[in-house]
């Protein structure tokens, strides 16, 4: 199917939301609204029951569970019992339980701490299998009783036969396991009262917790239950929370928009419950969008190498975050939900931060002056205790609310009626035309995607990047070749993959824009290929460049299978690398011939020593050629908090020793050499990252954020002279609909700059 020419303007986006209240003081919102959550009355005072019959389990096939990442679509997480529970009949704690035809046997049990472990109680457990538990409750008096629990994953409260909690539709929200996660209160009459629970088990755990609720604890768990639109406040806590799950996926800020500040600290603990994301302390804000930025980011690839980085970064409207310092922390755990603390002082024209009491980045800049205070970030965090500390406020000037922050994409591919996910494939420039193919799916994980459920549509832009057309989809999945992409020629698109188990490179071509594909052709390998076939090696492409004289380069992940066979629970938190090496090898006749592999890491303590087995720590490695003809490649690490680098001064004949890139990054990275010389690498983290180098790789600013979600997943090219062009998925499994997203980015010593052509 052909379309017509669409432009897609990149354009700011304005929102307008009032100033909320919250106890004697205005926030602004920006992008949402705000909810002040009141403390309740305590309720009468009981003690959670400690002994409960236990009942159980059920199998698996007694339960539909639909489980997705999905956290925009509704029922994402929800459960449904096959059989017919009718709870609400007993009351009493019974000594049999009669359940879907079976009769089931009652077991006391005890709640330590309020903890039971279902899973170790029954001796493992699977998703979706049920239980059933039973207490007497004794209440002193008459009045409201509030209580609180949480299991992994799914559950149902009753009170004496009246259903009073029912997670079933949504899960347990909150995680880790918390025992008031969900509060409820009921009122009764002094005396005993039946308690039962239905529980429904999760995948990686079957906890279930329980104790009496405070009035704090209820309002804190009334935090979860919020306008998904909104942001939670308890002002009497001095506790917040972003909405949800929009924040999950959206830039959220909360400004005091009353007072502004000169010289001012401000201070909070905070916990970041997803794993991708940013928190940070705002100061000196002119609007919702132009501020400095004090913040933590965090990525998957960090907690495993026990890397915690910290930046002060300044924000001038477009979308960007550019950070002005970067800093590896040290002696700051990285635990995925650890409560931190987190500070920001500001004296005149200098800024320091702190993360946990350890000293973080301090930067100069004059670029704002007196300005508002706050708290911004994206993805799923809690934050306690904001308090704010000056000598004086200052006059500020007249504050506009509502949000401000600009958008520096666009989207390829608005129709979502052709499916909810994108993924953008490499890019490829050919004169004047750039290709992008989208993978475009529905109703599922990106990572189970197929024939079934996606295809592949071809997108061609004229104007190099500013606007779009498909002219051609849907293709089956089955009909693109898997590999990289080379333009061999003008109009000739070879698509290269390696083939270990056939030692051989499988090649195929495609004259029309990648629309059809000839049948394949076989890239011989030639020299000493034999190291790399050894017992138990294993080898894949992980990264690409064509050089400047039309050679193509395909960087190559040698490890080494069953290495950690005989450590004891070994994760990805166990330390150690991956053991994979990095090769390179080289085609000069279009991807028919290879040559023999060389290590990207010269291993010798002496340059003039044979080395040693080289670098084991690589993943994904991408790199570039410079006009002088220097190839210069950054990679993904396995378990390291920082990147690696090295380099070629021979046309990839032989390469430096590695060393470490002063940041850190994952999510498929991209490297591009500009016409002037400029290195420009994007990846993940901090959000989708891009860093640049103005003298081939030795020095590298401190990163710019160019968009909030954190992924990358894209490709790159330089679209026009030190222009770089990329496209990225908005998002993977996170939300629906998730577009492709494209922007161009001027790669300039003074730093990259969003063209919002």
């Amino acid at each position: 199917m052909v379309t017509g020419r669409r432009r897609q303007r990149f354009r700011s986006r304005r929102s307008a939301m009032a100033v909320t209240e919250i106890g004697d003081r205005s926030w602004d919102f920006a992008e949402a609204d705000g909810q002040a959550i009141d403390l309740r009355r305590r309720g009468v005072p009981v003690e959670m029951p400690t002994r409960w019959r236990l009942f159980g389990p059920l199998d698996e096939d007694t339960t539909e569970t639909v489980w997705t990442k999905f956290f925009r679509v509704a029922g994402g997480h929800k459960a449904r019992s096959r059989v017919e529970l009718d709870i609400d009949r007993h009351r009493n704690v019974p000594d049999q339980l009669e359940i879907g035809g079976r009769v089931l046997e009652g077991r006391d049990v005890t709640l330590r701490d309020g903890v039971l472990d279902l899973s170790a109680v029954f001796g493992g457990h699977g998703n979706g299998q049920q239980a059933f538990m039973f207490a007497e409750i004794d209440v002193p008096a008459d009045g409201e009783v509030a209580l609180g629990a949480g299991t992994d994953y799914w559950m149902r409260w009753w009170v004496d036969g009246a259903l009073v909690l029912d997670t079933m539709a949504a899960g347990n929200v909150a995680h880790p396991i918390g025992h008031v996660d969900q509060c409820f209160r009921r009122e009764l009459k002094a005396g005993k009262h039946l308690l039962a629970v239905h529980l429904v088990s999760g995948t990686a755990s079957w906890i279930f917790k329980a104790r009496t609720a405070t009035p704090a604890d209820e309002a804190m768990s009334a935090l979860n239950e919020v306008d998904y639109a909104r942001w939670g406040v308890v002002p009497e806590l001095n506790a917040w929370r972003p909405p949800r799950p929009n924040s999950n996926w959206e830039w959220v800020t909360a400004i005091r928009s009353d007072v502004a500040y000169a010289d001012v600290a401000v201070e909070c603990r905070y916990q970041q419950y997803s794993p991708q994301g940013n928190f940070g302390i705002v100061i000196g804000a002119q609007d919702s969008d132009r501020y400095y930025y004090a913040y933590v980011p965090v990525w998957g690839q960090l907690w495993r190498a026990r890397g915690f980085w910290a930046a002060i970064a300044v924000t001038d409207g477009c979308g960007h975050v550019r950070n002005i310092e970067l800093k590896l922390m040290h002696n700051v755990p990285a635990h995925q939900d650890m409560w931190r603390t987190l500070k920001v002082e500001r004296k005149g024209n200098e800024i320091q931060m702190w993360v946990h009491g350890v000293r973080g980045p301090r930067v100069r800049d004059e670029t704002y002056g007196a300005g508002r205070v706050g708290i911004a970030g994206f993805g799923d965090f809690l934050v306690r205790d904001v308090e704010i500390e000056a000598e004086q406020e200052v006059e500020g000037r007249g504050w506009t609310a509502g949000g401000r922050r600009g958008a520096s994409w666009c989207h390829v591919e608005e129709d979502v009626s052709l499916g909810d996910f994108q993924h953008p494939g490499q890019m490829i420039l050919d004169g004047d035309q750039i290709t992008l193919p989208l993978v475009i799916g529905r109703n599922e994980s990106c990572h189970k995607l197929n024939d079934s459920n996606s295809a592949v549509y071809l997108y061609r832009s004229g104007d190099l990047g500013r606007s779009w057309e498909r002219f051609a989809g849907p293709i089956a999945r089955r009909d693109v070749p898997e590999g990289t992409r080379f333009l061999v020629e003008p109009g000739v698109i070879r698509s290269v993959h390696f083939k270990n188990d056939e030692r051989c490179f499988v090649i195929r071509e495609s004259r029309d824009g990648e629309e059809t594909w000839s049948e394949p052709m076989v890239g011989r390998l030639a020299g000493d290929w034999e190291k790399m076939f050894a017992a138990n090696a294993r080898n894949g492409a992980s990264g690409y460049t064509q050089l400047n004289d039309g050679t193509l380069v395909v960087n190559i992940g040698h490890d080494y299978v069953g290495l950690y066979d005989s450590v004891a629970n070994v994760g990805e938190g166990t330390w150690g690398t991956g053991m994979c090496q990095p090769y390179c090898t080289m085609s000069r006749d279009g991807g028919m011939t290879w040559d023999e592999p060389v290590p990207l890491d010269h291993a010798a303590n002496r340059m003039s020593a044979e080395p040693d087995g080289h670098c084991c720590g690589f993943s994904e490695t991408t790199s570039a050629q410079l006009p002088d003809g220097k190839i210069v490649a950054i990679a993904r690490p396995y378990r390291s908090p920082f990147m690696w680098q090295t380099e070629s001064a021979d046309g990839g004949k032989t390469w430096r020793q590695a060393c470490y890139a002063p940041f850190s990054g994952a999510g498929a990275p991209v490297m591009i050499g500009t016409r002037s010389g400029y290195l420009a690498v994007i990846k993940r983290g901090p959000g989708d990252g891009l860093h640049c180098s103005y003298d081939g790789g030795l020095n590298w600013d401190a990163g710019t954020m160019i968009d909030y979600n954190g992924l990358f997943n894209g490709s790159a090219i330089e679209a026009e002279a030190d222009v770089m062009l990329t496209a990225y998925p908005q998002s993977m499994d996170e939300i629906r609909p998730a577009y492709a997203r494209v922007q161009r980015i001027r790669i300039s010593p003074d730093g990259p700059v969003a063209l919002l052509d």
